[in-house]
């Protein structure tokens, strides 16, 4: 079962940021900030910068972090969740782009990049800081989920000037992170969301 309740969660005062949330909230604005201003100003170093100040973050505010523990329970959730929808997101960008998968893009130095800089700091920061601090109820999913989509829409396409498909693409990261959130609320880990997050990252590259 989730740790959160999701009991009263369509009543006006479930719909209002309490004073509790303050702090987080306003984290997180300062957070994306300062990656938006580094991906404007040093954009060779901004993937670095977003993956060590997303990551350490959480611990220098909070003695709280949970979600690190190893759950190998929590781990193949997400590896079956990541069967299940993944190859559904494959067949329908191929489809509506026209697109083929390229293996070929997938190395060893991506893989290395989606996990360590990508999907364990973004997981760390929006699951086990933002969502662990707004609720592991269907409301702090959706809420960390919006703050997901306006954190990518700032620091991609807002950074990167407005360009093309890339504000879109920023955008719909929204519905894989309302998986991810689940996967954090449901296990307790943060191991299910990071598989399922960065294997969404490896399959979204084969297709571009």
């Amino acid at each position: 079962m989730p740790r959160g309740s999701a009991t009263g969660l369509f009543t006006m005062k479930s719909l209002l940021l309490k004073r509790t949330h303050l702090q987080p909230v306003s984290i997180y604005v300062i957070v994306i900030l300062l990656i938006t201003l580094a991906r404007i100003l040093f954009p060779n170093f901004s993937v670095a910068f977003a993956a060590l100040i997303l990551f350490s973050t959480p611990f220098l505010v909070t003695d709280r972090m949970r979600g690190f523990k190893w759950d190998p329970r929590g781990l193949l959730i997400g590896v079956v969740v990541s069967i299940v929808v993944l190859p559904t997101y494959l067949v329908l960008g191929l489809l509506l782009t026209a697109n083929t998968i390229h293996v070929d893009r997938i190395s060893a130095i991506i893989i290395a990049l989606q996990l360590f800089f990508v999907a364990i700091p973004e997981e760390v920061f929006f699951r086990g800081y933002l969502q662990e601090r707004l609720g592991n109820s269907l409301m702090g999913v959706l809420i960390v989920s919006l703050l997901f989509a306006l954190g990518h829409f700032f620091t991609l396409c807002v950074a990167s000037g407005f360009i093309g498909g890339i504000c879109t693409q920023s955008i719909l990261t929204f519905f894989p992170s309302l998986i991810m959130g689940y996967l954090y609320a449901r296990t307790g880990t943060l191991w299910g969301s990071i598989i399922f997050h960065f294997l969404s990252n490896i399959a979204y590259i084969s297709m571009q």
